[in-house]
């Protein structure tokens, strides 16, 4: 997977995913020729972004319809078993012979197979569309270039790769699901320019100035969860909320309290009350994380016992394991969907240093995103720490770098990740120009 394009993002249009005040403080997208593919392609993500979070467990897909260089409709995926991006915005259009000649710029493959909604590939061939513009393929086996296939069987011009890589860097979640059958990690942390995580003194309680912390809420609702440590838990007692990206927030993410130690619930009673308000609120699920051994322990203490009343979802972990081999269990663990209400496709990890440090070391993340403020801190406590002798370093793929206010934004792919999304380019109709009919 090749660096996207100026602007564009892990979270797509990355001044898109600010409140108004704050987009000039970021990074604008390499104007493009009004009218062309890419302009349209990149409509079609932005209606996608206008419904992040809303169809999980199906992808996040945007369309948008064109007719002689003006817009006749568009359409982002409904929630789940709700109407496909395609359907929303050919439906939108009360005169159907309106669609007569018309081009389809949508960021993700037409369905070919009947699910909770009928093929979307079958409604687009019955339109009259003279051009249909998909930016990537959708690999899930039920999919996979049959969409394209039925389209060019009735003689529908067809163009794929427009804006391929912005669009593999949206549906990332869901196209890692498809690909590697296991939940995408990624890595969230902010520092100086001498790599703190945080002040020796702990006096300042963010790194990263406010457009920064506002794209973080963003991507909060692109992942499916959000897991942090007992430290994090015990010196914060954060929210883990979306709040202060740009509006409507479609929803929450799960919150993951990863405590094999079952510290938490041993926590001074000040800090418990401030757990209960914000980190245990209502507002979405909470999974306490903890090993059965040392929960046995801890409810050798009366106030565990009343505490654990308080804690509605408890998710036992895998015991004799590395941290690492640990959480990848509970990952994967039916039991955590269910506590969750929802299948984890995708978990953001927002962890402390030890954390981070101890995951990193294990290379667990796939991907990272990291931001950098222009500060020097000094210190020496708050870094990632882990040996890693000369020459034994993972070395990791840029994928987008953004300034963000004054901070600069680098996304990475780890290798892993890189080699996986590379079968996207070796199938046909994935992410690579297809032929149309008259050429083929």
């Amino acid at each position: 997977m090749n660096p996207l394009r100026r602007g564009f993002s892990g979270g797509g249009v990355i001044q898109r995913t600010l409140p108004v005040p704050l987009q000039q403080g970021a990074e604008p997208v390499l104007p493009t020729a009004q009218g062309g593919d890419e302009y349209w392609m990149q409509k079609a993500l932005e209606q996608a972004m206008s419904a992040v979070g809303r169809s999980h467990p199906n992808p996040t897909v945007g369309c948008v319809i064109v007719k002689e260089g003006r817009l006749l409709a568009s359409g982002a995926t409904e929630v789940h078993g709700g109407r496909h991006a395609e359907r929303v915005a050919i439906q939108s259009v009360a005169d159907r012979s309106q669609l007569r000649g018309a081009t389809l710029y949508v960021t993700l493959e037409p369905c070919s197979h009947t699910g909770r909604q009928p093929p979307c590939a079958e409604l687009v061939a019955s339109c009259g569309f003279a051009r249909c513009v998909v930016a990537v393929g959708d690999p899930n086996p039920l999919v996979a270039g049959n969409g394209l296939r039925r389209l060019r069987e009735t003689g529908l011009e067809i163009q794929t790769g427009v804006l391929a890589q912005e669009a593999i860097a949206w549906h990332l979640p869901f196209l890692f699901w498809q690909l590697a059958g296991r939940t995408l990690i990624a890595a969230k942390w902010a520092q100086t320019l001498d790599g703190q995580l945080a002040y020796d003194d702990g006096r300042s309680q963010w790194i990263s100035g406010e457009e920064s912390r506002a794209y973080t809420h963003w991507l909060r609702q692109k992942y499916d969860a959000i897991l942090v440590g007992a430290g994090t838990v015990l010196a914060d007692q954060p929210a883990l909320t979306v709040r202060s990206c740009v509006e409507p927030h479609h929803r929450q993410p799960v919150r993951l309290l990863f405590d094999p130690a079952a510290r938490i619930l041993s926590c001074p009673e000040g800090v418990w009350q401030g757990l209960l308000e914000r980190t245990f609120s209502p507002a979405t699920p909470t999974v306490l994380m903890v090993h059965p051994s040392a929960l046995e322990a801890a409810r050798q203490e009366p106030r565990v016992v009343q505490r654990l009343e308080r804690v509605e979802h408890l998710l036992p972990l895998l015991e004799g394991s590395s941290p690492a081999a640990t959480l990848r269990a509970a990952l994967a663990d039916p039991a955590l969907s269910a506590h969750a209400g929802r299948p984890i496709h995708s978990v953001m990890v927002e962890g402390g240093p030890r954390l981070l440090s101890t995951l990193a070391e294990a290379s667990v993340f796939d991907v990272a995103h990291i931001f950098t403020a222009p500060t020097l801190g000094g210190g020496t406590r708050y870094r990632l720490q882990f040996p890693a002798p000369y020459g034994t370093g993972v070395r990791l793929n840029p994928m987008a770098h953004a300034r963000l206010g004054e901070d600069l934004l680098v996304e990475y792919l780890y290798p892993s990740t890189q080699k996986l999304l590379e079968k996207l380019g070796a199938g046909r109709a994935l992410s690579e120009p297809v032929k149309t009919p008259e050429a083929a």
